[in-house]
């Protein structure tokens, strides 16, 4: 069903939010007139009339709606060659028009001025909606990462040379997957909100007719599951700062109102190697807020992770709150103090069995070694039921944090083993992370990829999943990092669809317990 135009007329008396910015624009039509537009966080409104005291028409923002930036030539390696493809693009040209558009609408809207007035347009739409085009905006070097439903690359935005990690979607595969299309949206949606430092950045969505690419901040640190799964042993401090990191970042996350719901090891990352302050939350697949009833995905998460209140949950309408994050970084923070995995078990559902009655021992000897202070807090974190389990908010105010300096760092010092820091270093020297100095290495020109060569799998994990969702439904788990060249796969469209390979030495469903 098509619709007439983008824009909707104003209903008296209507209120729309606070402004961002404020924009003198010509309007192109028939007629073409200039135009005063006010743009908030959700919405854009048109006045008539430089004083902005009535609105005559506004859209509210929303996935429909486009943006397509209209730029003068570029500067070509190749003048004989497309300037359609990031590979043969020096520079991007000036723009000079920006047109909006919606699905399913007969009509569009395009805007012309003066260029400072289209880049304010422009960066703040970018922010927002997702920009048609892909290819000649980028110039694309190596996979850098896989998952069963989006590939990720190492890449470079040519209109400023911000290097990103951009994963790759084919639309086709996505959208015939239940709720598939509105895990995305709504996954998008919630990135566009964020802005902490101990959450992965989004910064724009290009979209294409056959693929969407989600342009994100590059992380050259490690993945918190590989350095545990290469019995990576962590001091006092670098678990202190990794939970400070992690807390703040659920704490702001959830005075918004958001859940993460899949809090684990593998969707903890290092924005840096090396610096556990710089630790990052990642993969807001199942993320929710809490007041969007029922949840898109009520039952999910990764089992030996999740907490017992969703895990058990019979009645899928049945609302839970953002404590349920706390459980599953309260397993993560057993994990890093123990080394041992919190649910254990030779099996999947050994392991489910186990993560459903939310016992964990408590008793072991590296938590009888540990300060009072540390034993509370965890203590307080795995708590079955989430009445009495910690917020994230009283957990950074705790006194683990408080004393730490005190307590803590007493204890590293007085450690029986005089020579354990020593040994530590040692330890930590031998495990095996992504070779950054190849990562960096992109000045080559030969090394730049077709970005119409972009690989992206759409092969699916046939587990029995007991009706729950074990990852991301989307981005899919664990992104297995990779070099070297691509392997030829099935055309499809701006994409190449291909099945990632499996490690043959041990089943799918261990790999996120695996430590």
């Amino acid at each position: 069903m098509y619709i007439k135009g983008i824009w909707n007329q104003v209903d008296q008396n209507q209120q729309f939010t606070q402004p961002e910015i404020s924009l003198r624009l010509q309007k192109i039509s028939k007629n073409s007139t200039f135009v005063y537009l006010q743009c908030s966080n959700k919405e854009i409104v048109l006045f008539k009339e430089p004083k902005y005291s009535k609105a005559y028409k506004y859209l509210r923002i929303g996935f429909d709606y486009k943006f397509q930036v209209l730029r003068s030539p570029s500067l070509l390696i190749n003048s004989t060659q497309s300037e359609w493809k990031g590979e043969n693009i020096i520079q991007l040209g000036e723009i000079y028009a920006i047109k909006l558009f919606r699905e399913n609408a007969l009509k569009q809207c395009e805007f012309k001025g003066s260029l400072r007035e289209l880049q304010k347009l422009r960066q703040y739409l970018g922010k927002r909606m997702n920009q048609i085009g892909f290819h000649q905006y980028f110039k694309v070097y190596r996979l850098i990462g896989q998952g069963s439903f989006a590939s990720v690359y190492l890449a470079t935005r040519i209109e400023d040379g911000m290097k990103m990690a951009v994963k790759a979607f084919c639309k086709n595969v996505i959208y015939k997957q239940e709720k598939g299309k509105e895990g995305l949206v709504n996954e998008i949606q919630i990135m566009r909100d964020l802005e902490h430092q101990n959450l992965m950045k989004l910064y724009e969505v290009y979209e294409t007719q056959n693929s969407i690419y989600m342009g994100l901040e590059l992380l050259e640190g490690d993945l918190l599951y590989d350095l545990q799964k290469a019995k990576r042993k962590f001091t006092s401090m670098e678990i202190y700062n990794i939970m400070k990191g992690l807390l703040e970042g659920l704490a702001y996350i959830h005075e918004k109102g958001l859940m993460h719901r899949d809090l684990k090891l593998e969707n903890i990352l290092f924005r840096e190697a090396d610096n556990f302050n710089s630790v990052v939350i990642a993969d807001f697949g199942l993320a929710t807020y809490v007041d969007q009833v029922p949840f898109i995905f009520s039952r999910c998460g990764t089992p030996g992770f999740i907490a017992p209140e969703i895990i058990n949950l019979q009645n899928e309408t049945q609302p839970y709150g953002v404590v349920c994050d706390m459980f599953s970084l309260g397993v993560i923070f057993y994990i890093l103090i123990t080394g041992q995995p919190a649910f254990k078990g030779k099996s999947y559902n050994t392991i489910v069995k186990s993560n459903r009655t939310g016992i964990i021992d408590l008793q072991i000897d590296k938590l009888n070694q540990a300060s009072q202070n540390l034993k509370d807090l965890l203590f307080q974190m795995l708590q079955c039921d989430p009445q009495n389990r910690i917020t994230s908010k009283l957990a950074i105010q705790h006194d683990y944090f408080r004393s730490f300096d005190e307590d803590e760092l007493e204890l590293m010092q007085r450690d029986d083993e005089p020579r354990l820091e020593e040994i530590i270093t040692k330890l930590n020297s031998k495990y095996i992370r992504l070779d950054l100095k190849k990562l960096n290495q992109i000045s080559d020109d030969h090394q730049i990829y077709k970005t119409q060569e972009l690989k992206v799998s759409q092969s699916q994990n046939d587990q029995e999943q007991i009706h729950m969702l074990m990852r991301t439904p989307l981005l899919t788990g664990r992104i297995k990092y990779q070099e070297g060249l691509l392997n030829q796969g099935i055309q499809c469209s701006d994409l190449i669809l291909q099945s990632p390979s499996q490690d043959q030495d041990q089943p799918k469903w261990i790999k996120s317990f695996l430590l």
